[in-house]
């Protein structure tokens, strides 16, 4: 099986728990596989080339009218029923949460190194530990401590389980089901996260 990841961090793990060399990499700043910006380039690879896709939290860094393109990218380099999956964090979800139960999304919050830490983390926007804050910060932000205002890390769409398979259906894909975290594999991003297994 031929597998690519999209948007591979310095410590990721794969998707699937195999050795990093079983996966070829693009991105448009790590030392990867492939060179390039998706969602603005042709991606530089051969139509039906790869058996598995996967991206996890990348599809919120693209500007939202790039979406589709980008996942039609994915769908061109993928084989005749092939699979690509997505995780986004669940924006839908994260307002919900918030609007519900502010209280509660703020003890779900607690551990979230973004939500407290040294001089430079959002925990200095947000001294009061409003619910708010974070709320927008889950939503908008995405970045690290010691990141903040890096704009590549800003979200620029967002989704729920239902807008995620909407958009991949605008891009051909077929057989949606929600993924569920393996996570002695990778343990994601938590509570805050949904995931999207599709067919080419």
């Amino acid at each position: 099986m031929k597998k690519l990841e999209i948007g591979p961090h310095e410590t990721r793990r794969t998707p699937d728990g195999d050795c990093l060399e079983s996966w070829d990499t693009l991105d448009n700043t790590y030392d990867c596989t492939y060179k390039a910006h998706w969602g603005k380039d042709k991606l530089p690879i051969e139509d039906g080339d790869y058996d598995w896709v996967h991206a996890s939290h990348v599809l919120e860094h693209l500007p939202w009218w790039q979406t589709v393109p980008a996942l039609k990218e994915v769908h061109r380099i993928l084989a005749p029923d092939g699979k690509v999956t997505i995780w986004v964090p669940d924006a839908m979800g994260i307002i919900k949460t918030y609007q519900e139960d502010p209280d509660k999304f703020l003890e779900l919050e607690r551990d979230w190194v973004c939500g407290r830490g040294p001089l430079g983390t959002i925990d200095n926007l947000n001294p009061d530990k409003d619910p708010w804050v974070y709320m927008n910060a889950r939503v908008f932000w995405g970045a690290r401590p010691g990141e903040l205002g890096q704009e590549q890390h800003f979200h620029r769409a967002m989704f729920g389980y239902e807008s995620l398979c909407h958009v991949l259906k605008q891009a051909g894909f077929r057989n949606f089901r929600l993924l569920k975290r393996e996570l002695e594999i990778d343990p994601g991003h938590g509570w805050m996260e949904v995931g999207v297994g599709a067919i080419k």
